[in-house]
């Protein structure tokens, strides 16, 4: 797919655009992957659809700033790269990270947004919506032990992209989780940082940056906001009750939404692995 480089918001974002004269899709990556996660889904929707990948900010190929990962922040940087486009409206399909600036999209920017496909973000971290059992002072507390671990952490680097790569097959392959496709996004995202030290995914930073956010995030006060046909991926099965409750809570908020169930979906590396099944729900889903 052609590549170009957009600037907007200070900041230049690595897209892919097939430039279709149909409908365009935006498809948007989970954290701490990049655009090619999706190069098992594009041949299901190319033929049809302009395809746009995007890597946010902080990934791929992506300008990488420390700060700007709200999920308003990230929605505003689809919406220019949009404006650059010349793109009145478009669908969008995002996975975790990307489910969630896709949600921010179509709350804040409604006449742009046609449909919205979330895999992810289908529950809150507490609140009414959440999937935390416990007080709100223990959750403070809880946000803030975990935050300090992660600024106590010394960031991961790697010799070579070789290296990273190794690291990255040692933790996913046990679990099924490791293929060409896989090996593929890793490569293309890792980020030199100095003559002989590499990186993957999201940098120190901006992923604390992003968590700072995350934990507060109340996506009841978004859902109701979405006008767009909504449509949210789920597993088969959800064994924690509280967090399909969440989830179920949250679709009726919106004004048109609905859950499907797709068996066996793992997520988020369904896509890298085998994302028949979701495509196929997807290309019933939006609006014909």
């Amino acid at each position: 797919m052609p590549a170009r480089r957009i600037n907007t918001n200070q900041i230049d974002l690595q897209i892919q655009d097939t430039a279709h004269p149909g409908q365009a899709i935006i498809f948007l990556h989970f954290s701490g992957a990049n655009l090619m996660m999706w190069s098992r889904a594009v041949p299901y929707f190319q033929e049809d659809y302009r395809v746009i990948l995007v890597d946010l900010r902080g990934h791929g190929r992506s300008d990488r700033p420390e700060s700007g990962y709200h999920m308003d922040d990230m929605a505003r940087d689809v919406l220019g790269i949009m404006d650059q486009l010349h793109l009145e409206q478009a669908h969008i399909i995002g996975s975790s990270l990307g489910a969630e600036v896709g949600l921010s999209m179509a709350a804040s920017y409604p006449q742009r947004v046609l449909s919205l496909v979330c895999d992810g973000a289908l529950s809150s971290e507490s609140g009414p919506y959440g999937t935390w059992d416990g007080s709100e002072a223990e959750f403070e507390a809880h946000v803030t032990g975990r935050l300090a671990k992660m600024r106590a952490n010394p960031e991961k680097t790697f010799p070579s992209v070789d290296a990273l790569l190794a690291s990255r097959r040692e933790i996913f392959a046990p679990i099924g989780w490791w293929n060409e496709t896989v090996a593929a996004m890793e490569r293309y995202g890792a980020y030199q940082i100095s003559d002989n030290r590499y990186v993957g995914g999201l940098r120190k930073a901006a992923l604390v940056d992003y968590m700072t956010h995350y934990f507060h995030y109340r996506f009841e006060e978004v859902y109701p906001r979405v006008q767009c046909p909504l449509l949210l991926v789920a597993e088969e099965e959800i064994e924690d009750e509280r967090e399909a409750a969440a989830m179920a809570g949250l679709c009726a908020l919106a004004a048109q939404g609905e859950i499907r169930r797709i068996p066996g979906w793992q997520h988020p590396y369904g896509w890298l692995l085998d994302p028949e099944a979701i495509c196929r729900e997807i290309l019933d889903f939006l609006p014909k």
